[in-house]
C-alpha cells in the first residue's frame, strides 16, 4: 500500500481524541469467519495473522484474512510460529516466505516470529540451551530478511526473552504481557530494553469477531508506525480527510469539501500506483467509471495546495 496507507492511520489517528497508542489484534483460523469491516469500525488500526506452522502447516484461513483485512483498510502483516523442536531454521523460514511473501513489503507490518513452547508438555529452555535456541532463531530471521529484504520482529514471552542471548536484541520485540493496559511497561525483556508491540490480553472483545480474541498496542507515534510499515515519507501535519459520496460507488464521485476549491485529484490503486489524474469540475466531481471493482485512494489538491485523502470502494 506504501505511502497511502498513512493516510488511513492518521484518519484513525485524529478520530481517536488524538491518543498516541495505535491498537490492533493477531488473529489465526480459530477465529472462524472475520467481519474486518467491524474490526477497522472497531478502532483496531493493524493486524497480525498466523500464516504457517513449523514446515507443513498453512493456517487455513490465512489468505482471505489478510486480503479481506488488507481490503478493509486494516494495515495487515504475517507471523509464523515456530517449531525448532522438530524442523530446521532454514526450512521453516523457505515455507514461511513461500506463503506469505506477496504480504510482506511495504504498506505491511513486518513479519513475525512467533516463539512460544509449542504446548504445555514441550518447553524449549528443557530441549535447547540459549545459545542453540539463539542460533535457530538468528538463523530464521536472517533468511527471511535475505529472502524479502524486510527485518522481522520476534514475538515471545518474558521467560523466553530473558533465555535468548544479547546478539538477537538488535530485531524489534513483541512481547506476549497479558493482562496488563496497552501502555504499562512489560517489565524484565532480558537484553531487551524496550517494545515495538506489547500483547496486552489474550480474551479481548472486538466486534466482527466471535469470542475472544489477542489485543495488542503498538509502542510509539503514529510517524513511528508509518516508519515501520515503510511509509514515513509524507507529513501527516499536510494530510486531511474529505468526503467522497456515493461510496462504494459505481462511477461517479462527488467531494465534498466547504473550505476551498478543490482543483485537481490523483488516483492510486491499493498498492499506491499512481494511476492518473484528474481535474475536478466546478460541481466537485470526478468520474471513475473507467476503473476496475476494488479499493482505489484519492488525492486532492485545493487552490490553496491543501492536501486532502479519501479512500473509495468502485462496485
Amino acid at each position: 500500500m506504501k505511502n497511502l496507507i498513512l493516510f488511513i492511520i492518521f484518519i484513525i489517528y485524529n478520530i481517536t481524541t488524538n491518543a498516541q497508542t495505535l491498537l490492533g489484534i493477531d488473529v489465526s483460523h480459530h477465529q472462524g469467519i472475520i467481519n474486518w469491516t467491524q474490526v477497522y469500525n472497531d478502532g483496531k488500526v493493524f493486524a497480525f495473522v498466523k500464516s504457517t506452522e513449523g514446515f507443513t502447516y498453512d493456517d487455513p484461513r490465512f489468505v482471505t484474512n489478510m486480503n479481506n483485512g488488507h481490503n478493509a483498510g486494516v494495515v495487515m502483516g504475517a507471523y509464523h510460529f515456530a517449531r525448532p523442536d522438530n524442523n530446521s531454521a532454514h526450512n521453516e523460514a523457505t515455507h514461511f516466505v513461500n506463503v506469505a511473501g506477496n504480504y510482506i513489503g511495504q504498506g505491511f507490518l513486518p513479519p513475525v516470529l512467533d516463539l512460544e513452547n509449542p504446548n504445555s508438555n514441550t518447553h524449549l529452555t528443557q530441549l535447547f540451551s540459549s545459545a542453540q535456541l539463539t542460533n535457530w532463531v538468528q538463523t530464521w530471521m536472517t533468511d527471511v530478511e535475505n529472502a524479502t529484504g524486510v527485518r522481522p520482529i520476534i514475538y515471545t514471552n518474558r521467560n523466553l526473552a530473558q533465555y535468548l542471548q544479547s546478539s538477537l536484541n538488535t530485531y524489534d520485540m513483541w512481547i506476549a504481557r497479558p493482562g496488563t493496559s496497552p501502555t504499562t511497561d512489560p517489565g524484565n525483556m532480558g537484553y531487551w530494553t524496550t517494545w515495538k508491540i506489547k500483547q496486552y490480553s489474550w480474551d479481548g472483545n472486538v466486534a466482527g469477531i466471535s469470542g475472544n480474541v489477542d489485543l495488542d498496542s503498538f509502542h510509539g507515534t503514529v510517524d513511528d508506525f508509518n516508519t515501520m510499515i515503510g511509509t514515513s515519507n509524507i507529513n501527516v501535519s499536510t494530510i486531511n480527510s474529505i468526503k467522497a459520496y456515493p461510496n462504494p460507488t459505481t462511477g461517479i464521485i462527488y467531494l465534498k469539501n466547504e473550505n476551498n476549491n478543490l482543483i485537481s485529484a490523483d488516483i492510486f490503486d491499493i498498492n499506491s500506483r499512481l494511476l492518473f489524474t484528474l481535474n475536478i469540475d466546478n460541481q466537485q466531481k470526478i468520474d471513475l467509471q473507467n476503473l476496475e471493482k476494488g479499493i482505489y485512494y484519492i488525492k486532492v489538491k485545493d487552490d490553496n495546495n491543501k492536501l486532502y485523502v479519501t479512500k473509495i470502494i468502485k462496485e
